[in-house]
């Protein structure tokens, strides 16, 4: 029985026919809903799809679930796509260069390289018995965001998120390899 229609009965089993306990409902079903929305899919991600979708060959996958902040990015940018790759961006704000960008998705077909072949990464256990090649964030003259590689199905596939060079490298790992699963999960778009 859902928690909606268990309140209802509730409601009548008690007599609670009035005003109060029908807005007390109200909110209640709100509350499920909207919590369930949010955290549930990222609709940032409809405004590039057709596009992306209309020009790739690649399988698109994105994720269904973003922690904050990222969840908070109000802007999508497709940085390319052609027939065997694509590349989508989430940005806070526009027009502030590196300081607005959030994450970025990439799929690529026929890759020059393997994830097994790039220098400074940690094998990481993905959902399904993928494997992936997570690079932590790494700070020089500037930082660069934290990426996480995997192949699936002949395609590489690569997620970076911005995250911040104070978090913790196992933090930085559990946060990418998440947002990576929902993908995955998701399957392609």
């Amino acid at each position: 029985m859902s928690a909606i229609a268990w309140l209802q009965k509730l409601m009548y089993s008690f007599h609670m026919k009035n005003v109060y306990a029908l807005a007390l409902l109200g909110v209640f079903a709100s509350t499920v809903f909207c919590t369930t929305v949010v955290a549930g899919s990222p609709d940032i991600f409809l405004s590039v799809l057709a596009e992306v979708k209309g020009k790739t060959k690649v399988p698109v996958l994105l994720p269904t679930e973003l922690p904050r902040p990222f969840r908070d990015a109000k802007h999508t940018s497709v940085d390319k796509a052609t027939a065997d790759e694509y590349s989508v961006s989430l940005y806070y704000e526009l027009d502030a260069g590196d300081a607005g960008f959030a994450a970025g998705f990439v799929g690529k077909n026929n890759s020059p390289y393997s994830p097994q072949e790039l220098g400074n990464v940690d094998k990481v256990r993905l959902t399904r018995g993928i494997v992936g090649y997570f690079r932590p964030v790494s700070c020089g003259g500037s930082c660069a965001p934290a990426n996480l590689w995997w192949e699936q199905g002949g395609t590489l596939y690569q997620i970076q998120l911005e995250l911040p060079s104070t978090l913790g490298e196992k933090k930085q790992q559990k946060v990418i390899t998440a947002v990576a699963n929902s993908a995955i999960l998701a399957g392609p778009r």
